[in-house]
């Protein structure tokens, strides 16, 4: 859920409602409180008030998990059930709170509400990540591709590499191979940036044999960089660093011939586009990892709170 100045106009309504109701609902409690020893408990009107509301809307904070599961039952759209999720999740804080008269309780009540304040502040701080992170994968990460697929394209690009050196060096290179390439140009993954759009195209070289004195193209080519394209962040290689990667290249280049300048480019703009899927695995992570804690908590907190309204409930 983005929240920008062109959507806010989206929220706005949500965030006045929850401020009249967090205001008058603090009215309500103090004018309670007026003349009384103590802050009203969670067993006084307004405290089972509150408490009412804040289970009700815990209890729909849950329901959009399975809306999301349901898409095809179409109940509201699905962005008016983030704000919704949003801003009522936010309105709970001060509900429970007052509910509680700010009091911890019994060890019970202690642990309920600590893990509500947790399943508050891990939807803050999804909510945080989500401000930033699309757009830093959007500018930084142009040759993104499918999320599931990275282990898969990334060995496409390593054979494509590999594919090319030999070529280039004159290695492993059958007689048909010779003959398809023979006046014929040789396929090349490469980042070209195109008015605003960047991403992966095709570039052709004009290699019609291979290159002399290019050894040295291939022994870089197996000591730094089949393994950076196939693992990634998993080679630990020094090429995963932009300004170390440029200087190896830069090193290589003077050990080749001219001809082979064009080749140790072409790889070194596919391991740019590694780099940048190593960045999208990582930016990905972190966009989603905070679900991993939100969404447990939230069950725990779900089942437990139903246990205390059965409790306060009895013994009412």
């Amino acid at each position: 859920m983005l929240i920008r100045q062109s959507n806010f106009a989206e929220h706005k309504p949500w965030i006045m409602a929850c401020l009249v109701i967090t205001l008058l609902s603090t009215f309500w409690f103090m004018f309670a409180s007026f003349g009384q020893a103590a802050w009203p408990s969670g067993s006084s009107l307004p405290g089972f008030t509150f408490g009412v509301l804040g289970g009700l809307i815990c209890s729909f904070e849950f329901l959009l998990w399975p809306r999301k599961k349901l898409r095809s039952w179409r109940i509201g759209k699905v962005s008016t059930w983030m704000r919704a999720h949003l801003w009522l999740g936010l309105l709970a804080v001060p509900l429970l709170v007052l509910h509680t008269g700010f009091r911890w309780g019994g060890p019970f009540s202690t642990t309920l509400m600590i893990l509500f304040l947790a399943v508050i502040a891990s939807g803050v701080w999804g909510l945080v990540l989500q401000q930033f992170l699309p757009e830093k994968l959007l500018n930084d990460a142009p040759a993104e591709t499918i999320y599931s697929q990275i282990d898969y394209v990334s060995q496409l690009m390593a054979n494509e590499a590999s594919q090319m050196v030999r070529f280039a060096c004159g290695i492993n290179t059958t007689e048909h191979e010779a003959s398809e390439s023979n006046g014929t140009h040789r396929v090349v993954g490469a980042v070209r940036t195109v008015g605003a759009v960047q991403g992966r195209v095709i570039m052709t070289s004009t290699l019609k044999e291979s290159i002399p004195d290019s050894k040295a193209l291939w022994e870089f080519f197996n000591e730094h960089i089949y393994g950076f394209l196939k693992n990634g962040q998993m080679a630990k290689s020094p090429l995963e660093n932009p300004s170390r990667c440029t200087s190896m290249f830069n090193s290589l280049r003077t050990k080749l011939p001219p001809r082979a300048h064009e080749i140790a480019s072409a790889l070194e703009e596919l391991c740019t586009q590694r780099r940048q899927i190593i960045l999208q695995s990582k930016i990905q992570f972190w966009l989603y990892s905070w679900l991993w804690v939100h969404l447990p908590l939230s069950v725990a907190l779900i089942l437990l709170m139903f246990v205390h309204i059965f409790v306060a409930m009895k013994y009412w």
